[in-house]
C-alpha cells in the first residue's frame, strides 16, 4: 500500500515541515497554497496539542478531584472529528493517503499518467460532493446544539464542507502541475473528464430504467452485494484512494433505496457521526505517546536490555533483535517504527559481527511487527472501533500477548536454526549483578509505561481512554527527563502523529459508511449465507478466513484491509459462535503478516533500506520463518485458549 503520489512533477509537502518541494520558482498562487498547507497543519498540530491537554485535565479531573468534566469530554469528541476530518484533507494536500499502486505500476508511462489523472479527477469528485454533502448537514442542523457546549451540530458539522473544498484545491493544483508541466496531458484531462461524466451519466440512466428498478424490487441484497463490492474492488485495482473507494462503494449501494435528494446530506451525516465516539480518542492519544517514546530515544536502553536476555542464545543479536522489537514495538505499536528504529542500531552491528545480513534484514522485519499483538496496539483498537465495542480493548490488549509472544518466538526459533548451521559464537561470559541491574534500571521507565498504563486499564482503575492519556503524560514527562524534548520536535511529533491519524480516522468514517450501508442491504446475511453454504463449521470458515486474509495481506495495508474485512467477516464468525475477541486476535495477525510480505510489505521495504541488502535475497531467509509464523497462526485460530485465558482470568 503506497500513498497516491505523482512521480514528478507533482508536489509532495513533508509532514513535518509543511513544505512544498517544486521544481520550479513558486508563482504566488503556488505560494499562496503551500502557505495554506502549513496553516492547516499548524491547525492539526495545535488542535492536537489542544486535546492532549483536555485529555490530562479529564484524567487529573476524576483521579485528584472526582470531578470527571462534561465539557472537556464534549470537547475532545468534537475535536477528534474535526481533527480525523481536516486530518484527511491535509492529507490529500500531501498526496499522503494510502492507495494500491499495483496497476499503475504495471503499466507504461504514459497510461500510468492517465490513470493518476483519472484518480485525482475522481478525487476532486469526492471533495465535491463531501463539499455538498457538509453544506446540506450544515442548513439541517443549524438548529440543534451540543448539551454542553450550546454550539450548533451545523456549525460543527461545518468541517465536511471546509474539507471537501480543501480536497477539491489539492486536486486542482495535482492537475495544474500535470498539465503546465506536460502540454500534451490538456487533451488527457479534458478526454477522462468527459469518460467520467459518461460514466455518471450512464448510471443516472440506468437508474431509471425497467432492468434496475427490477433488480432493486426482486434481488436487493444480491445486487447491493455486487454494487458495493464491484465498486470497491473495482476503485481500489484503478489505484484510487481507499478511503474514496470505501466512501463511494457506500454511497452507490445506498442510493439503490435512498432518493438522490436526501442521499448526499445522509452520506455527510454519518461521515461526521461515525467519528463521534469518546472511545475513539484511544487511537490517536496511543500513537501520540509512542511517537514522543520514539522521539526520547529509548531504543538503544530496550536493545541493552534485549541483549542481557538473549545473550546466551545461539544468534545472539537476531535474538536481541527480535526482543527489542516486541519491546519496542509495544510501546510505539508501530512496525515501521521498531524495524526503524531497532534495525538502524542492530544492522551495523551486525555487518562488524560478520552476521548473514541477507537473514538479519529478514529477521528484523519479521519480528517488527509483534508490537502491533502486544498491548498497547493500535490495530486491535481500530478493530474494537469497527465493532462498535463489542470486542473491548481491555480484553483485546490481554488477549495480544499470547499471540504477539507466539510470533515473535517463531521469528526466534527460525534464527536459532540459522546460527546453529552458520555455527555462530555464543556468548558465554559471566552475568554481573551491577551490570544487569544497570541495564535495566536504564530500560525500566520505558518498560514501565506499559505497566502503568495496561495495569490501569486491566483493573479497571481508568479506561482504554484515559490509559491513553495517561500514555501521553507519561511519555511526556520520561521525554522531558531524558531530554530529547524540544519545541521544535514537539511540533513535529504532533504533526506526525495528526497526519498519521488523520488518514486512519477518516479510513474509520468511511469504513463505518460502508458497514451501515451494507448492513442496510442486509448484505452481511447475504455473505453468511454464502460461506455456510461451503460449510457450518466455524474452524473451516475459519481456515478459509485466513487463508484470504493472508492473500490480501500481501496487496493491502493493515489499516485498509482491517476497514474493509472487518465488516464483512464479523458477523458471519459471530453468528457461528466465535468469540469476537478471538476473531480480532486472528484478524490482526494475518494481516501483521501482511506488512512484511511484497509487493507492499512496508515493514521489509523500510528493513531492506536500512540494511541496504535487496529484497531478492532477503525473501528466501524470509520464507521459514513465515512457514513457522503461519503455524503459530493455525495454532492460534484452532486453539482459542491462546487468545481467551488472560481475559478469562481478569474477568473481561
Amino acid at each position: 500500500m503506497q500513498t497516491n503520489s505523482e512521480k514528478a512533477p507533482a508536489t509532495v509537502p513533508s509532514p513535518a515541515s509543511g513544505q512544498i518541494q517544486a521544481p520550479f520558482p513558486l508563482n504566488p498562487a503556488k505560494r499562496a497554497y503551500q502557505a495554506l498547507v502549513k496553516g492547516v497543519g499548524f491547525f492539526l498540530a495545535i488542535l492536537l496539542g489542544i486535546m492532549a491537554i483536555l485529555i490530562s485535565y479529564q484524567v487529573i479531573a476524576r483521579y485528584f478531584f472526582n470531578a470527571p468534566s462534561s465539557l472537556s469530554e464534549e470537547m475532545l469528541r468534537y475535536s477528534l472529528i474535526w481533527l480525523g476530518v481536516v486530518g484527511s484533507a491535509y492529507c490529500f494536500m500531501l498526496n499522503q493517503h494510502l492507495n494500491l499502486p499495483l496497476l499503475v505500476d504495471a503499466l507504461e508511462d504514459r497510461n500510468a499518467g492517465r490513470l493518476k489523472l483519472f484518480n485525482a479527477l475522481l478525487s476532486l469528485l469526492f471533495g465535491a460532493l463531501l463539499a455538498w454533502g457538509g453544506y446540506n448537514s450544515m442548513y439541517a442542523n443549524a438548529a440543534t446544539t451540543t448539551p454542553m457546549l450550546h454550539i450548533s451540530i451545523g456549525t460543527l458539522q461545518s468541517v465536511l464542507f471546509i474539507a471537501g473544498l480543501l480536497i477539491c484545491l489539492s486536486q486542482v493544483v495535482v492537475l495544474a502541475d500535470i498539465v503546465r508541466h506536460r502540454a500534451d496531458r490538456y487533451v488527457d484531462v479534458i478526454v477522462i473528464a468527459l469518460v467520467l461524466a459518461a460514466i455518471i451519466y450512464g448510471v443516472e440512466l440506468f437508474r431509471g430504467s425497467d432492468l434496475y428498478i427490477g433488480w432493486v424490487d426482486d434481488h436487493l441484497e444480491l445486487f447491493s452485494t455486487l454494487v458495493l463490492f464491484g465498486t470497491l474492488f473495482l476503485l481500489l485495482i484503478l489505484g484510487a484512494p481507499v478511503a474514496i473507494g470505501l466512501a463511494f462503494s457506500g454511497i452507490l449501494t445506498l442510493s439503490l433505496q435512498i432518493d438522490m435528494g436526501s442521499l448526499f446530506s445522509t452520506t455527510g451525516e454519518k461521515l461526521f457521526s461515525g467519528l463521534d465516539s469518546f472511545g475513539f480518542l484511544a487511537l490517536p492519544f496511543f500513537v501520540l505517546a509512542g511517537n514522543i517514546m520514539n522521539e526520547a530515544g529509548i531504543a538503544r536502553r530496550l536493545i541493552d536490555f534485549a541483549m542481557l536476555i538473549g545473550r546466551r542464545i545461539p544468534g545472539s543479536l537476531w535474538q536481541t533483535n527480535t526482543l527489542a522489537n516486541m519491546l519496542f514495538g509495544s510501546l510505539s505499536g508501530s512496525g515501521i517504527a521498531a524495524a526503524t528504529a531497532i534495525g538502524g542500531i542492530v544492522s551495523p552491528i551486525a555487518r562488524e559481527e560478520k552476521y548473514d545480513m541477507s537473514i538479519t534484514t529478514a529477521v528484523n522485519a519479521a519480528s517488527a511487527p509483534c508490537g502491533m499483538l502486544i498491548p498497547p496496539s493500535g490495530a486491535l483498537i481500530v478493530y474494537s472501533l469497527i465493532t462498535g465495542g463489542s470486542a473491548s480493548i481491555v480484553a483485546l490488549f490481554l488477549a495480544g500477548y499470547v499471540p504477539g509472544i507466539i510470533m515473535g518466538l517463531s521469528v526466534m526459533v527460525v534464527a536459532y536454526v540459522y546460527a546453529r548451521r552458520r555455527k555462530y559464537a555464543v556468548d558465554k561470559s559471566p552475568f554481573r549483578m551491577s551490570e544487569m541491574m544497570a541495564t535495566f534500571l536504564r530500560a525500566a521507565p520505558s518498560l514501565m509505561l506499559v505497566v502503568v498504563v495496561i495495569g490501569g486499564i486491566i483493573f479497571g482503575i481508568f479506561t482504554a481512554t484515559e490509559g491513553s492519556g495517561i500514555a501521553v503524560l507519561y511519555s511526556i514527562i520520561l521525554a522531558l527527563v531524558y531530554r530529547k524534548l524540544t519545541p521544535k520536535s514537539l511540533y513535529r511529533v504532533l504533526l506526525n502523529t495528526a497526519s498519521a491519524t488523520g488518514i486512519i480516522l477518516f479510513l474509520i468514517a468511511c469504513s463505518n459508511l460502508m458497514s451501515w450501508s451494507m448492513t442496510f442491504a442486509s448484505i452481511p446475511d447475504t455473505i453468511g449465507e454464502m460461506l455456510t453454504g461451503l460449510s457450518d463449521n466455524k474452524y473451516v470458515i475459519l481456515l478459509l478466513i485466513n487463508i484470504s486474509l493472508l492473500i490480501v495481506g500481501v496487496f493491502m495495508d493493515m489499516a485498509p484491509a482491517q476497514l474493509i474485512f472487518t465488516p464483512i467477516f464479523y458477523p458471519v464468525v459471530t453468528a457461528l459462535g466465535v468469540d469476537p475477541v478471538h476473531f480480532g486476535v486472528i484478524m490482526v495477525y494475518n494481516l501483521s503478516m501482511g506488512v512484511v510480505t511484497p509487493p507492499v510489505g512496508t515493514v521489509l521495504f523500510v528493513s531492506c533500506s536500512i540494511s541496504g541488502e535487496k529484497i531478492t535475497k532477503v525473501i528466501k531467509p524470509l520464507l521459514p520463518i513465515f512457514l513457522v509464523q503461519i503455524a503459530g497462526l493455525l495454532l492460534i485460530t484452532f486453539v482459542p485458549a491462546l487468545s481467551l485465558a488472560l481475559p478469562r482470568l481478569f474477568g473481561v
